[in-house]
């Protein structure tokens, strides 16, 4: 094996590792990488002004990445973020964003960070119009189980539960810091 090969292997496994991606959901990253893309969204959602409902109760996301996302168990749902969009807490959120979330949802919130190549269904991109009117329940239910409940882990969703890993607290700072990307649209 070339050393190109080798570095661009140790690249990945340190962006997976700094996700906290468990041996299964390498797996499960490596099985989806080469099944057919039908039906996945493989192009960047419209910029158009998003007008439909965000979330609904039956819903074919995250294979299609326009539509409105599931609905959050009823003890998420009512959950309102209970820090404010301070300099400091959007910092804090910055700082934990980067270690955490970039290596899949890129620096930028794109989902295109260094580890999204191998990943289906793709990282979310936060700058979409959808995630300006996500409810602060829906967020705070996707970080804290990820990817480990219906319907994220019936499309083979990598994305990590931060429950065991990050505080209550980190995960709000999270959300605001990700809720930033889409502010203004």
């Amino acid at each position: 094996m070339s050393s190109r090969a080798h570095l661009a292997g140790a690249i990945v496994l340190a962006c997976l590792g700094l996700t906290a991606c468990t041996g299964r959901q390498i797996l499960a990253m490596r099985a989806h990488t080469g099944q057919s893309q039908t039906g996945a969204a493989s192009s960047p959602a419209s910029s158009a002004p998003f007008t439909g409902p965000a979330l609904a109760a039956t819903t074919d996301y995250p294979r299609n990445a326009n539509a409105p996302r599931p609905e959050p168990p009823a003890d998420y749902a009512k959950l309102k973020d209970p820090l404010t969009a301070t300099s400091a807490n959007l910092a804090s959120g910055k700082q934990l964003f980067d270690a955490n979330c970039a290596p899949c949802h890129g620096t930028g919130g794109a989902g295109d960070g260094p580890a999204a190549a191998a990943l289906n269904p793709k990282p979310a991109d936060f700058k979409t119009p959808i995630h300006a009117k996500l409810p602060d329940g829906y967020y705070f239910w996707r970080v804290t189980k990820g990817g480990s409940v219906p319907p994220f882990s019936a499309a083979g969703s990598a994305m990590p539960p931060w429950e065991g890993s990050l505080t209550p607290q980190q995960r709000w700072l999270v959300i605001l810091y990700v809720k930033s990307f889409s502010a203004s649209k």
